[in-house]
Order: C-alpha cells, then sequence, then structure tokens
C-alpha cells in the first residue's frame, strides 16, 4: 500500500491499481472548469480520498469519497441553494464490455478503451457532476408567488363564450 504526498495530475490506473495507492486532496472549484459554471462558490474547496486496487487480479479500481459544499442556483426561484455534498463510489475501469461480467453488482463500470490514464480532476469533477440532482431546488415551497385579483378573473372574457350563441344545424332533419 503506497500513500502519496502530492497529487499527480494524471491517474496512471494500472500502475495505482498494483500499487494499491491511496490519494487524498483538494482542489479549488474556480480550477475545475465544468463545476464553476453552475457553481456559486468558485473559492470553496474539493475534498476527496481515493484508493485503486486489482479486482479479480486484473481489473484497476478505484474506491472514493468527495466532501464538497456547494453553492448552485435553485431552478424554481433562482435564489443560492446551498448542498452538502458527500459522493460516495466505486469504479471499476474496464477496456472491453466482456471484463465487466464478472465484477461484483456494488462497482460502476467505466470503459477507457486503450487509454489507461486519467485526469484526476476530470474524475472528480465527472463524479460530483453525477450525483447533483437534475434540477436543483429548495425543498421547501419557493416557488415565485403571484397574486390574482378575483375581480379580475369573474370579469374576464372566455374565449368560447361565443359559441354559446351559436345555433346547431340540423342538416335537414326538421
Amino acid at each position: 500500500m503506497k500513500k502519496v504526498n502530492q497529487l499527480p495530475k494524471t491517474i496512471k490506473l494500472f500502475n495505482f491499481a498494483k500499487k494499491e495507492v491511496k490519494l487524498h486532496g483538494q482542489f479549488i472549484i474556480a480550477n475545475m472548469s465544468r463545476l464553476s459554471e453552475i457553481a456559486r462558490n468558485d473559492n470553496d474547496n474539493v475534498d476527496f480520498d481515493l484508493s485503486f486496487h486489482l479486482e479479480n487480479g486484473k481489473t484497476p479500481c478505484v474506491k472514493g469519497i468527495i466532501n464538497l459544499k456547494l453553492v448552485l442556483d435553485c431552478q424554481r426561484c433562482l435564489d443560492a441553494l446551498e448542498m452538502d455534498l458527500k459522493v460516495p463510489f466505486n469504479i471499476a475501469f474496464i477496456r472491453h464490455e466482456s471484463q465487466g461480467d464478472g465484477l461484483d453488482k456494488k462497482y460502476e463500470i467505466y470503459q477507457i478503451g486503450e487509454n489507461e490514464d486519467l485526469e484526476t480532476i476530470d474524475l472528480i469533477t465527472d463524479e460530483i457532476l453525477l450525483s447533483i440532482p437534475m434540477a436543483p431546488s429548495h425543498e421547501f415551497a419557493c416557488g415565485i408567488k403571484v397574486e390574482t385579483n378575483k375581480e379580475s378573473e369573474e370579469n374576464r372574457k372566455h374565449p368560447f363564450d361565443v359559441l354559446k350563441n351559436i345555433k346547431i344545424a340540423d342538416f335537414g332533419k326538421e
């Protein structure tokens, strides 16, 4: 088991898994381009722990957890929405679909093809983006409230009122 002190920019999956490398690090949200596009808190940190291992002696895997506070736009009221995210994950990296057949169901499958190198920041960003709800919103009813005037509703013309005065033709049956 090898603990790395300096955070590598690139993860060499098979080498890290063989050596059972453990990584602990931090990124600033502002340095994570895809995440900073949607986050209001660019200066906050993203903490993560990763541990690599080989599953079945041949498939590189990573188990990790990411912790961060993220401030997004609520999709109902557009006010700030604070989310404390704790993102656990287990990923198995395979080259061919058939390699995933013998793996435990706890692993998410990530097909890498022939290139075994991954950018550390991309792996962390992907997992965060996957954990964010599709349309983040407050848990309470925060929608925009529109006051209606009851008088104006009663006096409003309905589009089908004209049809009340139309007589139905009997097509010569009388």
